[in-house]
């Protein structure tokens, strides 16, 4: 005698019953219940508060003097720390603060070689600036490219509207000298306050 496979048995018994209409709601069921639980989870998501905003203002600047961003890369522009060839007070050790324990980028907006010489010749003095990290340009447009290219951790500039622009694209914008329009900046009266 020819006995019939075990699943070939199983298979005629559940057409000849109603097991496979009863498998087939178990598994309607469970599709239901699970399209309803993943909805009801994606419509919670969707409820959650908002992520809390940039820290900025007097949380930016603690964070600095906790030395949070030690290691980092930082662009100043050369206007914040000098005015008419001289420097600012605090200036010149603000900059070898930084540049001790930052990865300091310093922008430079020249007219001719001749400022060039002027900036290299006032910098000279400080060690950890790397020269190739000292850049020059042209144009206002120079401090925007060349933020958005190295990208840093912190951005220092003196003028409201790059700061303004620039605030959109990097984490950290400190103005100095003016007062910040948008609450992605930090104002500051000068450089100094950076490590005090």
């Amino acid at each position: 005698m020819h006995r019939k496979p075990l699943f070939e048995t199983i298979w005629n018994e559940m057409l000849d019953s109603n097991a496979l209409m009863a498998i087939t709601v178990f598994v309607g069921a469970v599709s239901f219940y699970m399209f309803l639980t993943r909805n009801d989870h994606q419509d919670r998501r969707r409820e959650s508060p908002p992520p809390t905003p940039k820290k900025h203002g007097a949380s930016f600047l603690r964070r600095i003097h906790l030395g949070e961003f030690s290691g980092r890369t930082i662009c100043i522009s050369w206007e914040t720390l000098v005015e008419k060839h001289e420097w600012r007070d605090c200036a010149k050790e603000t900059l070898l603060a930084l540049s001790s324990n930052m990865i300091v980028y310093l922008m430079c907006h020249i007219s001719n070689a001749n400022e060039k010489g002027k900036v290299l010749s006032m910098v000279k003095d400080i060690p950890q600036l790397a020269r190739h990290n000292i850049l020059f340009c042209e144009t206002e447009k120079g401090y925007e490219a060349f933020s958005r290219q190295i990208k840093p951790a912190i951005l220092v500039t003196h003028d409201s509207a790059q700061a303004e622009f620039l605030s959109l694209v990097l984490p950290n914008v400190v103005l100095v000298g003016s007062s910040a329009t948008g609450s992605a900046m930090t104002s500051i009266s000068s450089l100094s306050e950076l490590l005090f």
